[in-house]
């Protein structure tokens, strides 16, 4: 099998931060993950209807992640998309013969290694890092505690889909092991860019791959939902959806405690007070108990729709706790660039 010879393989709580930290760090940087996590956006909130159902689902980190963070550290890459499979396969592999790994854009539901009965939303990043002629690919996926190997024939099903958002062959690869940024400009600007999202999606150019409300107004949207989830069909269903996007990977916390020791990390750089961490890991211990009513709503065997109404209440508490924290955050960037 080729292989990229010294990659060291350690599993994470977001699949794009971790996948970010490993290739970094086969480069010979020493990012962390949370830093990662920051410098790409960090926290973000997508509500997407669901394409063949009457309710919607939500993802709670940025599609775009990836790139921002190649693009804010100033790292030299390459990225493809829209490729035939061949094309594309070629390209990632000579990349591969060259001891380059290679970030991969895939659909989870098409991933059989992983084992969540509900996959999250499009796109999951793994890195590409091995290959042989047999047909057998191995991957480094930050989701899971080793390297997995899947057969190309699934890497090439995964790779592509219109499962909510749209995914061709898409790939990302370091193409010289420089930076050009300044380390604390990505940090802020990293940290700049997911306030300005939350607090008005509209001003950022990124999007989030289809169409979908976004930010803190999409935060307050889908506790309207979920109060009303009581009068669907088979409301379990969309619960059952929801509860897997605030467990994504097991984090648990709609990534809000990944994000916390984002401003904590990088906070220190740019001379954030330490309240805002504190405050937004104070977010994240809501939304586990947002995790925990609904798991009593699946468990009930009728549950009453005051379930639902507690439920949605304490998701309109996170928004208000989000919106208060990034207006904060914002402002503290501002004061921290007047003194620059």
């Amino acid at each position: 099998m080729e292989l990229v010879e010294g990659y060291d393989h350690q599993p994470g709580v977001h699949c794009g931060a971790a996948a970010i930290r490993n290739v970094t760090e086969y480069y010979g940087w020493t990012y962390s993950e949370a830093t990662c996590f920051g410098i790409g956006g960090g926290a973000a909130f997508v509500l997407y209807e669901h394409p063949e159902e009457p309710w919607v689902t939500f993802r709670a980190s940025p599609t775009w992640l990836e790139r921002a963070f190649f693009e804010r550290a100033g790292i030299p890459h390459l990225t493809g998309e829209g490729e035939a499979f061949e094309t594309a396969w070629a390209e990632v592999t000579a990349r591969v013969d060259e001891d380059d790994p290679v970030l991969l854009f895939l659909d989870p539901a098409a991933l059989d290694y992983r084992p969540e009965e509900t996959p999250h939303l499009p796109p999951h990043v793994a890195v590409l890092i091995g290959y042989d002629e047999s047909g057998t690919v191995q991957l480094s996926d930050g989701a899971m505690e080793r390297r997995v190997e899947v057969s190309r024939s699934t890497l090439a099903e995964a790779w592509s889909t219109d499962r909510f958002v749209s995914l061709e062959n898409e790939y990302l690869v370091v193409t010289r092991a420089r930076t050009t940024a300044d380390g604390t400009d990505a940090v802020a600007a990293g940290l700049r860019g997911t306030a300005r999202y939350m607090l008005d999606p509209l001003k950022v150019k990124r999007d989030a791959r289809g169409p979908g409300e976004e930010g803190i107004a999409a935060l307050r949207a889908f506790g309207d939902y979920l109060g009303a989830w009581p009068d669907l069909p088979e409301p379990a269903r969309p619960v059952r959806a929801a509860r897997r996007s605030i467990d994504e990977h097991g984090d648990g916390t709609a990534f809000r405690a990944l994000y916390a020791d984002a401003l904590a990390e990088m906070g220190r750089r740019t001379g954030l007070p330490n309240e805002l961490a504190g405050r937004m890991g104070d977010v994240a211990d809501q939304w586990r108990t947002v995790a925990t009513r609904l798991d009593e709503i699946l468990e009930a065997e009728d549950p009453a729709p005051a379930r639902f109404e507690e439920a949605a209440s304490l998701v309109g508490d996170i928004a208000d706790r989000e919106e208060a924290t990034f207006e904060d955050l914002a402002a503290e960037l501002g004061r921290a660039g007047d003194r620059e």
